[in-house]
């Protein structure tokens, strides 16, 4: 497990709308802070940033399929990743888990709910819905210890959560709860026992999506 690639991204300007999704500021080394990296820019704060989502991961295993998906060749950082990790996904990434990368330690805070502007600046309307029907979100950490990180740093998990609860079964279960929970009845009790560190949006958006009464709108075709 390896950090293939680093990247912040700067506020662009699209016409109807500003976002700094894409991460095409290349890093070798940067320190990390509780609130992730000082370099990269948000367009959206209200939904974007804090300690939940210090920092965004994805696999880079995901690159394969998007690139067929858009139909052109994608460099790291084009899902809005600030960190490109080898050797683990959304299947085996569980919310808690605890990993080190160089002096940092990170946790598993929650997956990613895809964002509408993913569509808008790759220009292609059913993007989005396609990440949500995939579960190929990608997840965020926040940040234990501070500290300096390079290209190239090996992974350590160094604790694993006892809940057990992957992004990929958070990703399931958020697009179809009803079947999802048919499947997997001791769902309910993962998402309980993860329940300490889940943000509370999270919580909230669980406990609505639970009740069919989160609004999905924005994960379907444009």
């Amino acid at each position: 497990m390896r950090l293939i690639s680093f990247q912040v991204g700067k506020i662009k300007d699209y016409g109807k709308f500003k976002s700094a999704f894409i991460k095409d500021i290349y890093l070798q080394d940067a320190f990390i802070s509780t609130l992730g990296l000082s370099e990269n820019e948000l367009a959206d704060t209200k939904n974007h940033g804090g300690v939940f989502k210090a920092i965004f991961a994805n696999a880079t295993s995901n690159y394969r399929l998007w690139e067929e998906f858009l139909g052109k060749k994608l460099r790291y950082g084009a899902m809005g990743e600030n960190l490109s990790l080898s050797g683990l996904d959304e299947t085996s990434v569980c919310v808690g888990d605890i990993h080190c990368l160089g002096e940092v330690v990170l946790q598993v805070s929650e997956p990613r709910l895809p964002c509408v502007k993913i569509s808008k600046v790759h220009q292609k309307n059913d993007f989005c819905a396609k990440i949500f029907e995939s579960g190929l979100s990608g997840w965020y950490y926040r940040v234990l210890k501070e500290g300096k990180c390079s290209v190239n740093a090996s992974l350590e998990i160094t604790q694993k959560h006892p809940a057990k609860l992957s992004i990929m079964d958070l990703n399931r279960f958020f697009y179809e709860p009803s079947a999802f929970l048919k499947q997997n009845p001791n769902l309910k009790e993962k998402i309980e026992q993860a329940k300490d560190i889940l943000s509370k949006e999270w919580q909230k958006s669980i406990a609505l999506r639970l009740k069919n009464q989160y609004d999905m709108s924005y994960m379907r075709n444009l």
